[in-house]
């Protein structure tokens, strides 16, 4: 245990006589008004509205400003309020009216906490005096001070020590929740969670994690029922409004996430989520600079995250301001250099203003992986045109031209072995720890000593999904097939993400069984029904088992959220469109990819094809499967369909 966590639990044995001080201090005779109102934000408390309860503790307070009582209640309820300012204030005025410590100092380093202030609230925590009764209290603010410090141990460690003084205290076992989510165990998230919430149901902050672990787990629809829960509690409860507004905004409902922006910015004038949401919304409809203005009221650590930094690049190059996308991104890159869409966004932003072989640098990491998405590869080749490399840039838009399902992979590993060990041998069982090592591994193909070093962090815990997922790849890299599917099934049962999803599809078709595939793809868009990659992987499967009618509404949802400016997409609305027979459609659709790019023989040969079978120019589909047949000449169906061509 930390020292200062050992000197927490001896700080309580001195408690007792201040507690009695702090009872003699009290007025013997309290204003009558006073007391009223204390008593009415008692009962506010009691039933969690406690925006009525800081109101009436400001009347008692203004009635009677010597009741240390009421000024520390006050304070209290302002820190469930996440206002650390004015908990902040009545702290001050308890302390100068001669509070004691042990009345306060739990109290104190919470607000120290809130305000960003770490350092002193850790002082407040450990080196203050803190009453026996209120040590769980502070255990748990301690523990999210080491959390935010990055101290993941150290945080267990002072849970643990609250829960031994306070075992059923459901706020603890919401925090522990916290620290296992936050390291990736949501197995053990889970576990904590319902601990808290059987202690008691309606632990509004366990509900709003719930939720999000469950968006996690599952998908953003099944996490909107656990945030509703907790509104019907507190219906003003601004972080749960956060999450279910943020979360419905996901699922493509922006005029619900509207409301819930609205009313946030009722209870708080200054919240940047609710702005955020706002421009998020802005930018949705195409408004870029009605989104970089309302980005601009955004402040504070909120505004420092790479969500709110991405939206704000996005609209600075979507009005052509290219320099200042590329610095913002820039930054988030070498913040989160595995982050592929980042990579690709600064890419596609280099491109524009000029710089390829900046771009280049930007994007190859992510174009040259064998599981490449279509953006990226045509992305690269594009960069690769603009420097001339055009034999390099055909490869690509040529592998473009065909997308297919691969298992999606982490960016390589830019730390040192050496390091990355040293890392992983602290802490066996921390998946951000050992999971750097592991893919330095991977990419050497040391596979014995990759499967050593996940062996730990699997071990009893199978909650933590990238570690699944990272023996699932070992298992892959290694040939064992049927040990990658095993492990990513394991994942499966914690979580039904992107990351799982990609794996197990590519997983099941590599083996043969696309049945398997097709399920895991079903029970996905079940709760992540407007998820773009799982929409994409339902098309592409569809179309592979020839269920065209069923491909096609996909196909057409896809489009209406992307543009009609994805030449692949528009060549498989025409494929499709050519199944069912509905060959005039299936010629403009086609014409329309064919326009955007003509060099690619996906889009090539669908426009030849139906032409050819629409039957109104058979000179024109000769052509264009002509040119299918030069583009990609061991192909077997495009030489089958410039035969017939030619007969006509």
């Amino acid at each position: 245990m930390p020292h200062a966590s050992r000197q927490l639990l001896t700080s309580g044995l001195r408690s007792v006589l201040a507690i009695a001080l702090l009872a003699g201090i009290a007025h013997a005779a309290i204003d009558d008004d006073a007391r009223e109102a204390f008593e009415a934000a008692q009962n506010h408390i009691d039933q969690r509205d406690l925006r009525s309860a800081k109101v009436e503790l400001l009347n008692a307070t203004a009635a009677e400003p010597e009741w240390i009582e009421a000024q520390l209640k006050l304070a209290e309820v302002s820190l469930e309020l996440f206002d650390p300012e004015t908990a902040r204030e009545h702290i001050d005025k308890a302390i100068k009216l001669g509070a004691p410590e042990t009345a306060y100092s739990h109290l104190l380093g919470h607000a120290l906490w809130l305000s960003g202030e770490t350092g002193k609230a850790e002082t407040a925590l450990t080196q203050k005096t803190v009453a026996r009764a209120n040590m769980p209290y502070a255990f748990r603010i301690l523990g999210r001070v080491y959390m935010d410090q990055g101290d993941t141990i150290a945080a267990g460690q002072a849970f643990d020590s609250g829960l031994k003084l306070a075992p059923k205290d459901d706020r603890l076992w919401t925090e522990v929740a916290r620290l296992r989510y936050v390291v990736s165990d949501l197995g053990g998230a889970t576990a904590a969670l319902e601990r808290a919430l059987a202690l008691n149901p309606a632990n509004v902050r366990a509900l709003e994690l719930r939720g999000r672990v469950v968006r996690d787990q599952f998908g953003l629809a099944a996490a909107l029922p656990w945030f509703e829960r907790g509104l019907q509690i507190d219906p003003n409860d601004v972080p749960s409004l956060e999450e279910y507004g943020t979360t419905l905004g996901e699922l493509g409902r922006y005029r619900e996430m509207l409301v819930q922006a609205r009313k946030i910015l009722t209870l708080d004038t200054k919240n940047a989520k609710a702005f955020y949401m706002q421009a998020i919304l802005a930018a949705r409809a195409g408004n870029y600079a009605l989104a970089r203005r309302i980005m601009g009221k955004v402040g504070g650590r909120f505004a420092e995250l790479p969500g709110p930094q991405m939206l704000v690049a996005v609209s600075e190059y979507e009005l052509g301001n290219f320099n200042t996308a590329i610095e913002i991104l820039t930054r988030l890159v070498s913040a989160q250099p595995h982050n592929i869409e980042l990579r690709t966004l600064l890419a596609r932003a280099l491109h524009r203003s000029g710089d390829q072989s900046a771009a280049w640098d930007a994007i190859a990491p992510v174009a040259n992986r064998e599981d490449a998405d279509h953006y990226s590869i045509v992305l690269a080749g594009r960069i690769l045109e603009a420097l001339g490399e055009r034999d390099a840039a055909a490869f690509r838009l040529d592998r473009a031209a065909y997308p297919s399902i691969t298992t999606p992979l982490a960016l390589a590993e830019t730390q040192a072995l050496g390091a990355a060990a040293a890392e992983a041998a602290r802490e066996p069982k921390n998946a951000r720890k050992v999971l750097p090592y592991v893919r330095l591994l991977l990419s050497a193909g040391q596979f014995g000593q990759a499967r050593q070093a996940i062996s730990p962090l699997v071990a009893g815990n199978d909650g933590v999904v990238e570690a699944q997922l990272i023996a699932g790849d070992v298992e892959l890299a290694a040939g064992n097939r049927v040990g990658a599917i095993a492990a990513y099934e394991k994942a499966r049962k914690v979580a039904l993400n992107d990351a799982v999803l990609g794996r197990l599809v590519a997983a099941y078709r590599g083996a043969g069984n696309a049945n398997a595939a097709s399920n895991v793809i079903a029970e996905y868009l079940v709760y992540n029904p407007s998820s773009l990659p799982g929409q994409r992987l339902a098309a592409f499967d569809l179309i592979d088992r020839k269920l065209w009618d069923q491909a096609l509404p996909i196909l057409y949802r896809m489009r209406a959220r992307t543009g009609f400016n994805d030449s692949v997409l528009n060549a498989n609305i025409a494929r499709t469109l050519t199944a069912l027979g509905e060959h005039d459609e299936a010629v403009r659709e086609a014409r329309l990819a064919y326009r955007i790019d003509p060099a690619n023989v996906m889009t090539t040969y669908a426009y030849g094809r139906a032409v050819m079978l629409q039957g109104d120019d058979a000179k024109r589909a000769r052509d264009l499967l002509r040119k299918a047949s030069k583009l990609a000449p061991d192909d077997k169906d495009i030489a089958r369909d410039y035969r017939a061509a030619q007969k006509l």
